[in-house]
């Protein structure tokens, strides 16, 4: 296991592991080769987002990773607020909560609040940037795909009282269109003749994969091949 602490550790270590130089990971990556340079002897401590990620995509990881280390995609944990933390600030507080320490202050990434019908579109274009007419929230989960926040409406995801995870109304999610979806995964689903995508729990039984809702008082939906996965949630968080 690696034990690097930067960016530009965590980036040797795997060129090393995989016996690429820096002028090989230019021309693979399309990064500039003066840059990864800078990023290996930690000259470019905050390096773009679109060069990690082109970075990390050559070398068979996540930007994330690159970024913050730790566990990688997966890791659950629990913020301070009793939502599920997933990724890096999971990670972070976990390694901080055995050496009885604070966690360390991550880097933050702006990401809009679209709403349900602009999410649709997620996958299929760029979505909003910060600056534009959305809402935006901020989170140190950095993006592999199209990140953005949606806010739920209904009370499909609001699980039965001490049960978690729970998505109760007006729960903030970060989503991202980069993610593999796999079971056990919330995910943001287009589903035939419905206007809005939903966002249910990916589960898999006998062979089928189903839409499971955290409310025992909705129904399952069987997944077929006429609904869509845009999306994979990172992040939750309840705004008071």
């Amino acid at each position: 296991m690696s034990t690097a602490k930067t960016i530009g550790e965590r980036l040797r270590h795997l060129m090393e592991e995989q016996g690429i130089g820096e002028n090989e990971l230019a021309r693979r990556s399309k990064v500039p080769q003066p840059t990864i340079h800078r990023i290996l002897k930690g000259v470019s401590n905050s390096p773009r987002i679109n060069n990690l990620e082109k970075l990390a995509a050559s070398l068979g990881t996540t930007a994330s990773f690159l970024a913050h280390g730790g566990g990688g995609q997966g890791l659950f944990g629990l913020s301070d607020t009793g939502m599920p933390m997933i990724g890096a600030a999971a990670s972070a507080s976990a390694v901080s909560a055995r050496h009885n320490r604070a966690p360390p202050h991550p880097r933050f990434w702006s990401y809009p609040i679209l709403t349900w019908s602009e999410a649709t579109q997620a996958k299929r274009q760029k979505a909003p940037t910060p600056g534009d007419k959305n809402q935006c929230e901020s989170s140190d989960y950095l993006k592999i795909g199209i990140a953005f926040w949606l806010k739920m409406c209904g009370d499909a995801m609001a699980a039965p009282i001490g049960v978690s995870p729970s998505l109760p109304e007006r729960t903030l999610v970060l989503l991202d269109t980069g993610l593999q979806a796999v079971p056990g995964k919330l995910v943001l689903v287009e589903l035939p003749d419905s206007p809005t995508p939903t966002l249910r729990m990916l589960i898999e039984e006998s062979g089928r994969q189903y839409l499971k809702p955290l409310n025992p008082a909705y129904p399952l939906i069987s997944l077929d091949n006429k609904c869509h996965i845009l999306a994979v949630a990172i992040e939750a968080r309840i705004k008071l």
